[in-house]
């Protein structure tokens, strides 16, 4: 009787699935879509040719050469030139450019007279990624007018270029990049942004084909379909999704680790299995919030909610050691939080499988926790109200 009512819940779940494009739509499509935006938006590594403009009130050989410096940038490109303050700026409003680099006049004469002139520069955070390329390439160049215009004060003075060069750049420093040494920004934004996307499309998914059962009154015969069990009949709504969910997010997994090349320092099983974890770790996350919140647009704004807040919460976009204690917290509610420190140490560091078993120990928490208020939710369900 067990197989029999797992049978006809298994084949009332993917008729569900058949009958409504929706699903596809939300579990196919539009993940891999997503994804692949993300993945393709900075495969060269960083943000590059950033629109800037610059203001040269000075037109002096050294302000011409601080143009052609700031120009030689990968990150930037000089593509307008301004004659003042206000036209630059009304630019920057109109989503012209996004910053622009500023030279005084007498630039040239006041360095060289030790008058100290100051060079500004203006960036749009607005969007944050070219926004620090700018901020980059703008530094950068700032510097290098100060470098350049101590050289031709030390060597007025008769000091040599062995003790120029030991003046202006006294040490020199050597940066290692653990995990990502190719600086490549596509490793270090897309690793977590695309599993936390892949995360809050299966938290609605999910939350939505339960409160469907609710809202349209169906929740008796679904229960009825299982033998009026709540266990079989989760099982036999979710399984078609977790088949489904997980081959699109190893798809996803074969785009970042292969066609993208991003750093896979483990046995590709590591990954594999952690994100099928993670599929069902967010499918027993928004049945749990439904046992709390058995209504179909409150539990669905919840799972909506956290799955956002994710991002930050979870150290994605913050660190962690960054953020108060109680926030900090809040991150380990969430499982995308254990599958970022899975891909952590697996991926990027190739640390050894057993000191990440308690990741994966988590992840496989996440499915016995709804077991424990599933009574909750099977009350609803045989007594539906539904709230509007």
């Amino acid at each position: 009787m067990i197989l029999k009512y797992i049978g006809r819940s298994f084949k009332r779940g993917c008729v569900q699935l058949v009958r409504r494009p929706m699903y596809f739509l939300l579990m196919v499509i539009m993940p891999i879509l997503c994804s692949w935006f993300l993945l393709d938006l900075i495969k060269g590594g960083s943000v590059q040719l950033v629109p800037v403009g610059i203001v040269d009130l000075d037109n002096s050989d050294m302000s011409r050469r601080v143009s052609r410096n700031l120009n030689g940038f990968q990150q930037v490109n000089i593509c307008h030139r301004f004659n003042n303050f206000a036209e630059a700026r009304d630019a920057v409003q109109r989503g012209e450019v996004l910053g622009f680099f500023f030279i005084p006049d007498n630039l040239e004469e006041s360095a060289l007279g030790g008058r100290q002139p100051v060079v500004s520069f203006y960036v749009n955070y607005a969007y944050y990624a070219p926004g620090s390329m700018q901020y980059k390439g703008f530094k950068t160049v700032s510097m290098l007018v100060n470098g350049g215009i101590a050289q031709v004060a030390l060597r007025t003075v008769g000091l040599s270029n062995e003790k120029i060069a030991a003046s202006l750049v006294p040490y020199q420093s050597h940066v290692h990049m653990i995990g990502n040494p190719f600086i490549n920004y596509n490793y270090y934004l897309n690793s977590t942004f695309v599993p936390c996307f892949l995360s809050l499309f299966i938290l609605l998914v999910t939350a939505f084909s339960l409160g469907l059962e609710l809202k349209s009154g169906l929740s008796r015969q679904w229960l009825k379909t299982s033998g009026n069990s709540m266990f079989l009949a989760l099982v036999g709504k979710l399984v078609p999704q977790t088949v489904l969910f997980s081959a699109v997010c190893w798809f996803v997994q074969w785009m970042m680790f292969r066609c993208y090349e991003f750093p896979l320092n483990c046995n590709p099983w590591n990954m594999l299995i952690a994100m099928f974890l993670l599929v069902v770790a967010n499918q027993s996350f928004a049945v749990l919030m439904y046992c709390f919140v058995p209504n179909f647009r409150y539990g669905t704004m919840l799972c909506t909610l956290l799955g956002m807040v994710s991002f930050s919460f979870s150290g994605f976009s913050l660190p962690h050691e960054s953020m108060y204690s109680w926030v900090a917290a809040l991150g380990y509610v969430m499982p995308i939080k254990y599958y970022f420190l899975i891909m952590v140490d697996q991926a990027l560091n190739g640390i050894d499988l057993y000191y990440s078993r308690v990741y994966y120990a988590a992840l496989i928490g996440f499915t016995i926790l709804p077991m424990l208020l599933s009574w909750r939710l099977k009350k609803e369900c045989l007594n539906p109200v539904y709230v509007p």
